[in-house]
């Protein structure tokens, strides 16, 4: 058995009145599509490869499946919007189908995000008893209004699906519904071919229509009974809300089965590709997303947005902090209120404090920048001090330049560095100087303007300060 995967992903989506196709609506910070892509991707070898059905227009689907190994998503262009059987036809005609090697084919639809593999590799189970046989899921409702009935004769045989439209009034109480998963042998597909007709209604094709053509030929159909939950699609904002608590509650709980604390996991976002250690605490309202990696007994703190980021073991990272395509070290100490941009890499037990900023910026072990401070495009090394409002001026409004501060440094406060510009290891920036040229070892670089104090002048400057006072009582009287 060899099979490929189908997603269909070529609906128009008006219903959620928005710019972004349907598809590529975020969940937990990852394209809706990407949730049925991964069930399908955790088939492994059983899967050839997995195409998805996309509209006239196309789709950037390359994000979905970015840096993963399993099968790349390979578009096939629905050119009519002529339902779910035309979006199938859609691949019949394309190269991949007539040239490629699948026997069977697993169809899904694009905006179902809570299948899991599981679920598919039990449709391939029964697929391998009964090679011939379409297999398709149902799911048993307690409220199956608006869902397509699974239609069974005596024996409890299936013999069609009637969409709800088109049932009677003892059809319209049948519980079991059809869930819209499929796999389908070649054979079926290719007999099939130009010969479902459109419903005179809405001028389309269903591929649910398949089941009564298959059962009419003498073949074989056969159903796998699943959650009601692996059936939910997405169509309005409201149920994309509703299927994003869903994932939360699914991911969050195998992060705290795997010994991860969470103090409200209610409010508390993790993505589907998100690493986590035993032993870390998550406080309420923080967001890690990506492909973020988290060590062992961390402390995140509230409100944190983590992106593509690693963070080591023994991390606390304090409230509010953003950190995106960073790495923080084992034992380091980052925020509250730190911007760490990309490319920064924060050294073992190294301090990052309140309203720092840093953008390709990589801090040896035990650094400390504490204070409101930007670091950018620069090196700095173990155990340097950098001190409150010290800046690396890194651009000088055409290109960027690089600094490095060795270790052992002291950087003193509100200290501005015009790169590109070298400090070496030992020596000692005196608070307030703008830093213009290279420091050598265990120099002290001083630069300030020379003080001046005029005992007359803060009298003088009091005086005027006085005839103003009293002119404006004159003019207010």
């Amino acid at each position: 058995m060899i099979i490929d995967g189908v997603l269909l992903a070529a609906g128009s989506g008006t219903r959620m009145r928005s710019p972004v196709p349907k598809v590529l609506s975020p969940i937990l910070g990852t394209p809706l599509l990407s949730y049925p892509y991964r069930a399908l991707a955790g088939l492994g070898s059983l899967l050839s490869s997995i195409h998805v059905i996309v509209p006239p227009g196309g789709l950037p689907v390359e994000s979905v499946h970015a840096g993963r190994e399993a099968p790349p998503l390979q578009p096939v262009i629905q050119e009519s919007p002529d339902g779910t059987w035309g979006a199938c036809e859609a691949l019949f005609s394309s190269r991949i189908f007539l040239e490629g090697p699948a026997t069977h084919f697993l169809v899904l639809n694009g905006d179902g995000p809570l299948v899991e593999t599981a679920l598919l590799e039990a449709l391939v189970a029964l697929g391998r008893e009964d090679p011939e046989a379409l297999i398709l899921t149902t799911s048993l409702l307690d409220n199956p209004f608006g869902y397509g009935r699974i239609l069974r004769n005596s024996a409890g045989r299936v013999t069609g699906i009637r969409e709800e439209k088109n049932t009677s009034t003892e059809e319209r109480a049948i519980r079991e519904v059809n869930a819209g998963l499929y796999l389908i042998p070649r054979g079926i597909l290719h007999e099939a071919r130009g010969k479902i007709t459109a419903d005179p209604r809405k001028g389309e094709r269903y591929l649910t229509d398949l089941v009564a053509r298959v059962v009419a030929q003498g073949g074989s159909v056969r159903t796998h009974e699943a959650h009601p939950d692996s059936m939910r699609g997405v169509n309005t904002q409201e149920e994309l809300s509703r299927v994003t608590a869903l994932l939360r509650e699914r991911i969050n709980r195998g992060h705290m089965e795997r010994g991860v604390t969470f103090q409200d996991p209610t409010r508390t976002d993790v993505g589907p590709d998100v690493e986590i250690g035993a032993g870390t605490i998550l406080l309420p309202q923080s967001f890690l997303e990506g492909r973020t990696r988290v060590g062992s007994g961390c402390r995140i703190g509230m409100g944190v947005h983590l992106l593509d980021t690693g963070v080591g073991d023994g991390v606390t990272v304090r409230d509010y902090v953003v950190a995106t395509e960073a790495v923080i070290g084992p034992g380091a100490v980052v925020g509250p209120f730190a911007h760490l941009r990309p490319g920064t890499i924060v050294g073992r037990e190294a301090h990052l404090g309140n309203f720092v900023e840093t953008k390709k910026a990589v801090l040896g072990e035990r650094a400390k920048a504490n204070h409101l401070s930007y670091l950018g495009d620069v090196t700095v090394g173990d155990r340097t001090n950098i001190g409150a409002g010290t800046i690396t001026c890194n651009y000088d409004g055409y290109e960027k330049f690089n600094t490095a501060i060795g270790s052992d440094v002291f950087v003193g406060s509100d200290t501005q560095l015009v790169a590109p510009v070298s400090v070496g290891d030992g020596a000692v920036i005196a608070a307030g100087s703008t830093v213009v040229k290279d420091v050598p070892p265990g120099a002290l670089y001083l630069s300030r303007p020379v003080p001046e104090s005029r005992p007359e002048g803060g009298s003088r400057y009091h005086s005027r300060r006085e005839q103003k006072k009293n002119s404006r009582k004159k003019e207010s009287i």
